[in-house]
């Protein structure tokens, strides 16, 4: 059963996306060989070279160390990996067609499988031979009209797991999830949780409580609408809403606690100009004096409370949870996110990357009051949070996250090298040294132990000199150690978004 309280209308959605569909044509650019100072952008696109075939697997890879033997399972990344087709290329890192990969872990042994996820976009553009569509950042010659947002859709962001593995999905941010298979990673088409929300926007950053269900939302850029999703732990959708708020322009996360939805909202507005635009980022205008506004929604009704915060960007939250009448909750704290996105062209002999300059950022929201508490905290140049899945919407401990190494801030070179855990008062770091850029890296829970800090932190790197990626494990309590075991591909991973572990 679900149920619809506010009536909903993909024209809504469609109203943005048409916008894109007859921009001018642009020139296009072919890529560039790297020198030696733009090096370092091969790390985005290293299977962009002529004779990839979509798909790279290795049975088992060297392990340097010593693997936990209770640690089973399969770390599946998402990202953007293919940015140029023919002689069109994509620049902006959130464009590329998205690939999949599956590290699985078992019995002290490690494999790979990365697959090009298969979308109506890639079908139709590989039969051209060249991009047909621009996107979010990106223009492309002569693009081809957008009559639909998955026809855009280049499943490249995250990975939803449900039903113990049994159901993956790849996300997009502003259209369907693509339905994938766990083992073999082929395309399984769109999934449509309901008719009323056949082709709407289903966020990249969906969240699991610790019973299973499913919250989400998709975002509706220039209507000031936010759609909700309720979903059972075995994938039936259970209610659906859309809510009237404001700054719902570009939402790309959200947080949960036992009882309420929290959105934190930026002054970032999109207005479809009469002439099309050459891609979204266009109609995107920040408002440096306007407050960002935290959206509290009660699970039960759908009731909401805004409250005003100082001028914030923002991508990723961390936890939340509820004390008495009060939220609290931490977030990456973005002076301004466009100067923020449009630093991410990873085209070959691009500009230098802006600094990003974020800040780790605690936030103690009461309700009762509307009041806000802000606290900026000392980790900066940080970003994709991550801590104990079992705790989602609880009070947790530990959290995981990228910084920007000494030796990359102010540097030409854009992402990030070091993996830090913050318990609230310690932090512990691991620099992976020159010429290594890091991927997200995710918290895995121990089995049978309860404790934090008895779990693991994986993630991948990639080494711009060798153009080779290793995935690490480290004891999720002595990150400053160094990685317990270390298993170099033989070849590199395009830096990805976001993954998930599902355990066996």
């Amino acid at each position: 059963m679900h149920q619809t309280s506010t009536a909903w209308s993909r024209r809504q959605w469609l109203g943005a996306v048409v916008a894109l569909g007859s921009a001018a044509s642009l020139s296009s650019t072919s890529a560039r060989a790297a020198t030696n100072s733009t090096a370092w952008h091969s790390s985005y696109a290293p299977l962009d070279a002529p004779g990839f075939a979509g798909q790279l697997r290795t049975d088992r890879l060297p392990v340097k160390g010593s693997l936990p033997a209770a640690l089973r399972g399969t770390l599946y990344r998402n990202g953007p990996a293919r940015f140029g087709r023919g002689n069109s290329r994509l620049t902006h890192w959130f464009d590329g067609d998205g690939m999949l990969q599956a590290l699985r872990i078992d019995n002290g042994q490690v494999s790979h499988h990365g697959r090009m996820l298969v979308t109506p976009k890639s079908t139709q553009e590989a039969a051209a031979g060249r991009f047909l569509y621009g996107g979010f950042g990106s223009t492309v010659a002569n693009p081809l009209p957008v009559t639909q947002a998955d026809a855009i859709n280049p499943a490249n962001i995250n990975l939803l797991h449900m039903d113990q593995g049994r159901q993956l999905y790849a996300l997009w941010e502003a259209g369907s999830a693509l339905q994938v298979s766990p083992d073999t990673l082929e395309s399984q088409g769109f999934k449509v949780w309901s008719p009323e929300t056949d082709g709407a926007p289903f966020s990249a950053h969906p969240r699991t409580a610790p019973d299973g269900t499913v919250w989400n939302f998709g975002y509706l850029p220039g209507t000031g609408k936010l759609l909700i999703y309720q979903i059972a732990p075995n994938g039936q959708l259970q209610r659906q809403t859309v809510l009237d708020v404001p700054n719902a322009d570009m939402v790309h996360d959200f947080a949960i606690t036992e009882r309420h939805l929290i959105f934190l909202l930026q002054p970032l507005k999109f207005e479809r100009p009469a002439a099309p635009m050459p891609h979204l980022l266009a109609g995107m205008a920040w408002n440096a004096q306007a407050p960002m506004l935290a959206c509290v929604v009660a699970m039960t009704d759908w009731r909401t409370v805004l409250i005003e915060l100082p001028n914030s960007g923002v991508f990723h939250l961390g936890n939340a949870h509820e004390r008495g009448d009060q939220i609290h909750l931490a977030y990456v704290h973005h002076p301004d996110i466009l100067s923020t996105v449009r630093s991410f062209d990873v085209s070959p002999g691009a500009p230098h990357p802006e600094e990003i300059g974020t800040v780790w950022t605690e936030l103690d929201l009461h309700l009762k009051s509307r009041r806000a508490v802000v606290r900026r905290t000392d980790l900066t140049h940080v970003e994709f949070p991550r801590f104990d899945p079992r705790r989602v919407g609880l009070n947790q401990q530990l959290t995981v996250m990228l910084q920007r190494g000494q030796a990359l801030v102010g540097s030409p070179v854009f992402g990030f090298n070091t993996v830090l855990t913050h318990d609230g008062e310690h932090t512990q770091r691991h620099d992976y040294g020159p010429g290594w850029l890091a991927e997200e890296h995710i918290y895995v829970p121990h089995p049978t132990l309860t404790h934090e800090k008895a779990g693991w932190v994986l993630g991948t790197a990639y080494h711009w000199p060798t153009e080779k990626t290793t995935l690490s494990v480290f004891n999720a309590g002595q990150i400053s150690a160094g990685p317990v075991a270390q298993m170099p591909l033989p070849y590199g991973l395009p830096l990805g978004l976001h993954g998930q572990f599902v355990p066996v």
